[in-house]
């Protein structure tokens, strides 16, 4: 019996032994599927986060791949539908927000008055165009400080004393900067205003604002206005004062008007009466050219005509001064100008009597000369006369201003509005006038002007204005 149990041993070893070895194959089976479905899913983790990495890269928002039904697989594509639909809001929050800015900047950009936008430390975040004509540089604005753009210490101050005080300041600076187009520096007044920034709940000082805004155009206007006001008080009283003067002399019952002295002082105050009307006359043609733009009554006219005309008018001086007045003009060319006839009468008249009261000595030459270039007139008036100091070029256009002051000695003077009446009128009708001098040589005023400022109908060609005079 010993025998025979010994004896079976080594086949039940063998059974157990072959169990063992089943058993671990099918753990081997079972862990080469486990991890073979592990593979799998994590594949297919992979491919989904690959796929939604290269969605967010290109910032595409389209519709999520398909996925397995797996209960993983439902929530990688519900993580996948989510992270793209917060992606494609943000996109359109930023886009939206780009657009805005975008907008606000084109409009910014579009304001006559220099903006600067500054951070905390006072470097630049944003300006508009206007603060780069006036600031020009060659270096970037952004991000540098904006006491290196300026250049000014007073309008530094501004921003200074609005970040002290906490609310907008103004003040009024001059500076002087290079004009763009002469290159030359000149003077402006600019009106200064800076204003921090804020945001948010907490309200902390987050950068400033300020704008400049030049209002050279407007204190120098205020200024003609006043000067006009003074000027033009002390022109009228001047006469007026003489006329009363001598009424109140003649005012007498046992004054005979037929003296001598007496018919003088009639003539000097008729001169005079006749000077108040002359000088009320022009401050209104003045009064009226500031708004010519609207008023001017456009008709096509021969500007040789007009010349013709006013040197008539002017022939009793010019006799008498013993001038000449010469036009130089192509009589076969129609000089037809589509414009206002009796602002362009004021200019002829105003312009060859003032070279006939600056030059009252005899010998004097007055030269008229008409020339067309690029759809353009060129009309000088030139005089051979004693000239214009260099120093009075420059006010020659002022109104009441006279370079022969000492005329008011031997005879009643001017206004001293003709030549101001002449530049309004010729700027009425878009052009421009120039004057150059040589003192004992000559004086040449230059006009140019359009041929036509404005689209006339149809039958000015009819009246010789020809069809491409337009300009």
């Amino acid at each position: 019996m010993v025998w025979g149990i010994v004896s079976l041993r080594p086949e039940r070893f063998k059974v157990h032994r072959e169990e063992i070895v089943t058993l671990q194959e099918i753990f081997i089976i079972i862990a080469l599927g486990a991890s073979a479905f592990f593979a799998v899913r994590y594949f297919q983790l992979t491919r989904s986060i690959e796929d939604l990495a290269r969605s967010l890269s290109k910032g595409g928002v389209e519709t999520p791949l398909e996925v397995p039904s797996a209960t993983s697989g439902r929530a990688i594509g519900l993580l996948r539908r989510a992270v793209l639909n917060s992606v494609a809001e943000a996109a359109l929050i930023r886009d939206s927000e780009r657009r805005q800015r975008e907008f606000q900047e084109a409009l910014l950009n579009e304001i006559k008055d220099a903006i600067f936008i500054l951070d905390r430390n006072r470097e630049i975040r944003f300006l508009n165009k206007a603060a780069t004509i006036l600031f020009p540089s060659d270096q970037p604005y952004k991000a540098r400080a904006f006491i290196d753009v300026c250049r000014d210490h007073r309008v530094y101050d501004t921003l200074e004393l609005a970040d002290e005080v906490g609310a907008k300041v103004s003040d009024h600076i001059t500076l002087r900067i290079t004009d763009s187009q002469t290159g030359r520096l000149k003077e402006i007044t600019l009106l200064v205003e800076a204003e921090p920034l804020s945001f948010g709940q907490s309200n902390q000082n987050t950068g400033a604002w300020i704008l400049m805004k030049d209002i050279s155009r407007q204190l120098e206007t205020e200024q003609i206005r006043q000067d006009f006001v003074a000027n033009a008080s002390h022109e009228l009283r001047t006469p007026l004062s003489i006329i009363n003067g001598y009424l109140e002399t003649m005012d007498d019952s046992d004054v005979d008007l037929s003296q001598a002295i007496n018919r003088r002082a009639i003539r000097t105050m008729r001169k005079h009466g006749e000077r108040i009307a002359r000088i009320v006359d022009d401050m209104l043609t003045i009064s009226k050219l500031e708004s010519a733009s609207d008023l001017l009554n456009l008709e096509p006219f021969d500007l040789r005509d007009s010349v013709d005309e006013m040197i008539g008018q002017l022939m009793p001086i010019i006799e008498q001064n013993h001038a000449r007045v010469n036009v130089n003009a192509d009589p076969a060319f129609g000089w037809i100008l589509a414009g206002d006839r009796f602002y362009w009468d004021q200019i002829f008249f105003n312009l060859i009597e003032n070279a006939l009261k600056q030059n009252p000595g005899p010998g004097l030459t007055i030269t008229i000369s008409f020339r067309e270039d690029g759809g353009r007139y060129l009309i000088s008036i030139a005089d051979n006369g004693i000239g214009i100091p260099a120093a009075d070029i420059p006010l020659v256009f002022k109104r009441f201003y006279r370079v022969q002051k000492h005329h008011a000695q031997t005879q009643v003077k001017g206004t001293g509005l003709g030549l101001s009446i002449v530049k309004r009128a010729v700027e009425a009708h878009h052009g421009r006038i120039e004057v150059d001098s040589q003192p004992g040589v000559m004086t040449v005023f230059t006009v140019s002007v359009p041929r036509t400022c404005l689209r006339i109908p149809d039958q000015i060609p009819e009246k010789g204005l020809p069809e491409n005079g337009a300009n």
